[in-house]
Order: C-alpha cells, then sequence, then structure tokens
C-alpha cells in the first residue's frame, strides 16, 4: 500500500480518490475548507493537509487535480518539498504547456495525463468511484519521462478501471480539442441560440431528447472552461475555424436547395458516427515485446507515441539498460494480438529491431 497525495478535490480528484482509497493511503488537500472536510467525511481520502505542499511531502505518488490553469503555480508551490524519485502527474484536459511546466519543476519523475472521464456535475458531492471504469486515460511522455515513473501512472490509470494509452502532448491537445473543447463550446452556443428567442423561452422545457443530449455539456462549470480555452487557445481556434467552413457550406447547401448535398453530407456524418464507435476495442491476451533502442533522448515518447496513434493499450513498461555499447532494451506487454502486431510493424518502420513473445 503506498500513499497517494491528490491536490484539488473536485469532480476528478474526488472520483480518483474515493477509488484508490481502497488500496491506498489516499491524503487529500484543497483550498475550500468545506470540500476537504467532505472528503474525509465520504470516504474520498483517509486524511487532509491544511496545505498542498505538507500533502505532497508524504506521498510516493502526486496527482495534481486543480483547474490547468492553476496548475503552474502549484507546481511551484510544492516542488520544494516532494521527495526525490517521487513520481507527479496531472489529470487536466490539456497537455502541452502543462506537461512543459511539470517538467520544468519535477524533471523525468513528470508524467501528464488525462482521464477522459467526466461529467456535466462538479464538486466533491458528484465523485463517482467508477467514474473511469473502461474510459481512456491519456499519457503525454516526452523524451524526458522516465520509464519508471510512466509505468506507475499507467498501472495507477489502470488500477482505476481505465485504460492507459500514450500521445504526444501537442497531438493530445489537438485531438482533444475537437473531441471536447469544440464539442463544449458548440453545446453552450446551440443553448444561447435556443434560448434567445425569448418570447418562446417558457416552451425551451418540452425540448426533445436530441436537444438535451447535444446539449448537456453545456451544464459544465464554466470557470473550469474558461481555464481550459485559455490553456488550449491556439488547437481550439484551429478547430473552430473548420467547424465554421463545415456549417458555412451547409448554410449554402440549403440556401441553394440541394437537398441531394445535404443528404450527402448527412449520410457520410451518419456513417462516420456510426463506424466511429463500432471500433473495436484492442483488448485481449497480454503480447510481450521487446526491442533494441539507442541511448538518446526521445525513445520513449517515441514508442509510447506509435502505439498511441494506434489505439494499443500498454499495460506494462520497463527500461532494461546496458552497462555497455550505449543501448538499452525496453519491454512491453501491449493488449491484444492485433494491436501487438500492428505495433510491431509500425516500430519496425521506424527502424527498431523487434521481437515478440511471452511477457515474463
Amino acid at each position: 500500500m503506498s500513499e497517494i497525495a491528490i491536490l484539488g478535490l473536485g469532480l476528478i480528484g474526488g472520483s480518483l480518490g474515493k477509488r484508490l482509497s481502497v488500496t491506498h493511503t489516499v491524503v487529500g488537500y484543497d483550498h475550500d475548507p468545506d470540500t476537504a472536510s467532505k472528503a474525509v467525511a465520504t470516504g474520498v481520502c483517509s486524511r487532509v493537509e491544511a496545505t498542498a505542499a505538507r500533502a505532497a511531502a508524504v506521498a510516493d505518488v502526486v496527482v495534481v487535480a486543480v483547474p490547468v490553469d492553476a496548475m503552474p503555480k502549484l507546481f511551484a508551490e510544492i516542488a520544494p518539498h516532494v521527495r526525490s524519485g517521487v513520481t507527479v502527474t496531472d489529470v487536466g484536459s490539456t497537455k502541452a504547456a502543462v506537461v512543459a511546466s511539470g517538467l520544468a519543476r519535477f524533471g523525468d519523475r513528470f508524467v501528464g495525463g488525462h482521464p477522459m472521464a467526466g461529467s456535466e456535475r462538479h464538486g466533491v458531492d458528484a465523485a463517482d468511484d467508477e467514474l473511469f471504469e473502461d474510459a481512456w486515460w491519456i499519457l503525454t511522455p516526452t523524451q524526458d519521462t522516465a520509464s519508471g515513473a510512466y509505468q506507475q501512472v499507467a498501472a495507477l490509470a489502470a488500477e482505476c478501471g481505465a485504460r492507459p494509452i500514450a500521445l504526444a502532448p501537442e497531438v493530445h491537445d489537438s485531438l482533444i480539442a475537437r473531441l471536447s473543447h469544440v464539442p463544449q463550446l458548440a453545446a453552450s452556443a446551440v443553448v444561447e441560440m435556443a434560448a434567445s428567442d425569448v418570447d418562446n423561452e417558457p416552451l425551451l422545457g418540452l425540448a426533445a431528447n436530441g436537444f438535451r443530449d447535444v446539449t448537456r455539456i453545456a451544464a459544465s462549470d464554466p470557470s473550469m472552461w474558461v481555464a481550459i480555452v485559455r490553456s488550449n487557445r491556439e488547437a481550439i481556434l484551429e478547430a473552430l475555424g473548420e467547424l465554421e467552413g463545415i456549417l458555412e457550406a451547409l448554410r449554402t447547401t440549403i440556401e441553394a436547395q440541394d437537398w441531394k448535398a445535404l443528404h450527402s453530407v448527412l449520410h457520410r456524418a451518419r456513417a462516420a458516427r456510426l463506424e466511429l464507435f463500432a471500433k473495436p476495442v484492442y483488448t485481449g491476451e497480454p503480447v510481450g515485446i521487446s526491442l533494441l533502442i539507442p541511448d538518446r533522448p526521445g525513445v520513449l515518447a517515441e514508442v509510447t507515441t506509435a502505439a498511441g496513434e494506434l489505439g494499443a493499450n500498454i499495460e506494462d513498461l520497463r527500461i532494461l539498460h546496458s552497462t555497455e555499447g550505449g543501448r538499452g532494451r525496453l519491454e512491453l506487454v501491449v493488449a491484444g494480438r492485433a494491436a501487438a502486431t500492428e505495433l510491431v510493424a509500425t516500430l519496425t518502420d521506424l527502424g527498431y529491431h523487434v521481437d515478440v513473445g511471452v511477457p515474463g
């Protein structure tokens, strides 16, 4: 049993604490004393500390679960108190700036993370120990990430019921802008459009399920979303530009009464939506992959990002360092034979010599 510090006890931090407190000692911190008290009373954590630094000082793993715009300041506050060799991770939904700040403060023991789970509800009262069940938990290693730290955070994610997967920080931010951030803004815009019709505002309660489904996330915490958008501004602007182009094309199609073209657009979207959620999940038997790696920066990030882009779930990872020759051996355990085969082919194309066997 290890001691885990969770700094920030809202929905994500609280849910994480509630899940991990079964097998670990969870020490919490939140700037709101009422939230901290509720966290102890509801079993989110074993105890709380008065400061983030005091919570981090006793931990074997530190999880930072505050809004993304507050992370750099909190990193600076706790850095002098985190013991040598302790892994630090975060759960923010933007990564490039957070990872740069985390690496600057904690070096190779920092691992960026983003559990792809959430709710329109927020706060410790909404904490749910099953929130991460079967969800993707994106990890964002860089050339400076220690393999042991990556492995520790991946194991923590798996312990919460999630499926860890690796992406480069910049790839993550571009992808999540399209999958999460722009949909959030679009949902808010649709609600504003509907609510602006003041004459019919009393009738909004009659909204059909489609409207409710599309706009559900507009009920999320606005302060949190301002911080997220600010931290991922460029990627979001790029994605908004693409969405604007698509909407303008739809407008032109409807103005022209080109119903055949409209049918084609809707058909493509329908097919893409069905295919997207019909794709198989890469799970199954564990397959061991071993490859010789040169002693140079970026190898871990290159390999884990390649796996992430394929959707291959790395369940275990370790590096065996060589005493000579400037090389080492990277050993992975990948879930599913099909995913492992794809990853081997990709790594071979990247110039690695890869062996496949039974994980030890």
